[in-house]
């Protein structure tokens, strides 16, 4: 579970629009994501992603007790919120208001992403899938996932408390988005 110092750190880097760095494993440097965070609650953590060079990528959703730490206002920070001002990215919001403590974050990013469309990737303990939602319950998350190639690949179905992660807009999302789109371009 997350610290509460790393839950209130979550909390501030949120109040106060301030880039950060989430750290999942603390003996791998490579297992984070930076950039800003949207939404926070005891349960998830909705973060505004920023690759290692500077660019937007999405937002990611986490389970908040996976935040093993959190760092602000470092060099690595620093440089990320300079190439994000050298080129004009502006932070963009997922949610069209902001949670209360007691929201459940997961449900309602899984809602919103349904009501656009928006194709998500699932991250489970042993693999990912990516597609669009077609149905939210209490216990559950139907996707019509895509395979490799951005083909129809039918529905699954997710556990929604096996949910480790979900990524939208990201660089992987907008890749199948292109493959389903234009695939019979090329059949």
């Amino acid at each position: 579970m997350a610290s509460k110092y790393s839950y209130y750190q979550l909390r501030m880097a949120c109040q106060q629009h301030v880039l950060a760095s989430l750290y999942y494993e603390v003996d791998d440097p490579d297992a984070f994501h930076a950039g800003y965070v949207e939404a926070v609650t005891l349960k998830h953590t909705l973060l505004w992603c920023v690759t290692p060079w500077g660019q937007p990528d999405g937002w990611c959703l986490r389970r908040t007790e996976d935040i093993q730490q959190v760092f602000m206002g470092d060099d690595f920070e620093v440089r990320l919120q300079m190439l994000l001002e050298m080129d004009g990215a502006e932070h963009s919001h997922f949610l069209r208001s902001p949670p209360s403590p007691d929201d459940d974050l997961l449900r309602r990013t899984l809602s919103q992403a349904q009501s656009t469309g928006e194709l998500v990737s699932i991250v489970m303990e042993e693999d990912a899938y990516t597609g669009v939602v077609l149905q939210l319950d209490d216990l559950r998350l139907s996707v019509s996932a895509l395979d490799f190639f951005g083909a129809p690949e039918g529905t699954r179905q997710f556990p929604l408390r096996e949910i480790i992660a979900i990524t939208m807009d990201t660089q992987e999302e907008r890749m199948y988005m292109h493959l389903r789109d234009n695939r019979l371009k090329l059949l």
